[in-house]
């Protein structure tokens, strides 16, 4: 082979793996940020109280990541992405439960049982800090302690 159709045939495998990872990293597409809130009275592994009646604070609490045993955890994704946000009701008095961020158009069902759990599912299509409240179950208002915020950062 010669001078010039060696170095055409590098040139093009330059090309073709260029082209690949190209391919990889668009095929790769948004990150899924799965997030878990608890409503409820709930201890974790190591004994620490994510709530507890009378303990003065009702509250969502994260379980799991980076946001375990955190009272109305901060979620944050980026712009793009695919959110994952469980509502877990572990409240043995028989307390509901919701989750809504008005904003976003979004809201959990009201959940009425302890161990019943809801998805909300979205794609943080634009960047901005959204609240996020247990709304409806308070008879439409917001309950106090039951705040937070999901802050979508741009890519």
């Amino acid at each position: 082979m010669s001078h010039k159709h060696c170095k055409a045939a590098l040139l093009g495998l330059v090309a073709s793996v260029a082209l690949a990872s190209a391919r990889l990293t668009l095929a790769a597409g948004p990150q899924i940020d799965t997030f878990t809130l608890v409503s409820g009275a709930e201890v974790g592994p190591n004994g620490k109280s994510y709530f507890t009646a009378g303990n003065g604070h009702h509250g969502f609490f994260g379980r799991g990541g980076m946001i375990d045993g955190q009272p109305n955890p901060t979620l944050r994704v980026k712009q793009g992405d695919t959110v994952k946000i469980t509502l877990l009701d572990l409240d043995q008095r028989g307390q509901p439960a919701q989750l809504a961020v008005p904003d976003l158009g979004l809201a959990t069902p009201t959940l009425t049982r302890s161990g019943q759990s809801d998805t909300l599912n979205f794609t943080a299509s634009r960047a901005g800090t959204f609240r996020y409240s247990g709304a409806i179950a308070f008879d439409g208002h917001n309950h106090q302690h039951m705040v937070g915020e999901i802050v979508v950062e741009t890519k």
